[in-house]
């Protein structure tokens, strides 16, 4: 049933514990695991010289980068081989038009400790996620 896990992770520890819970699952239902970062738009309207905005960029899909190298040592060092895919965009948006083009079965992610003011206003990305997929979602706190 279970067979396709997609993992968006940030770097944060709510991430971390997310991805630690699929490969436990995956272990156990045998299921693929996809661990997937989302890169923000970067704001460039203030960063005139185009060398600047290029050398921003390039140190942020580094950073992104080592994220996914984290969770591969993870899923290594749990005997797990797990995909890795980078993105760029609105981070709740490019989560459910991957999870739906590529047919997860299940979606894991954790669940971001912001404020409750926050939430309200902007809501979070697993709060996003949620609402808006048709795939299954399991949120890890």
């Amino acid at each position: 049933m279970f067979s396709k896990l997609l993992v968006p992770v940030d770097g944060s520890e709510n991430s971390v514990r997310a991805l630690e819970a699929a490969i436990f699952l995956s272990k156990k239902i045998d299921a693929h695991v996809t661990v997937m970062h989302v890169m923000e738009k970067a704001p460039t309207v203030y960063i005139h010289p185009q060398k600047e905005l290029e050398e921003l960029l390039k140190n942020y899909r580094r950073e992104g980068e080592r994220i996914l190298e984290k969770c591969e040592e993870i899923g290594h060092k749990n005997e797990v081989e797990l995909k890795t895919v980078i993105i760029e965009g609105d981070v709740a948006s490019k989560i459910i038009q991957y999870a739906e083009k590529e047919v997860f079965d299940m979606i894991v992610m954790g669940h971001r400790g912001s404020g409750r003011f926050k939430e309200m206003v902007l809501g979070s990305v697993s709060e996003k996620v949620l609402h808006q997929t048709k795939r299954s979602v399991l949120i890890v706190r």
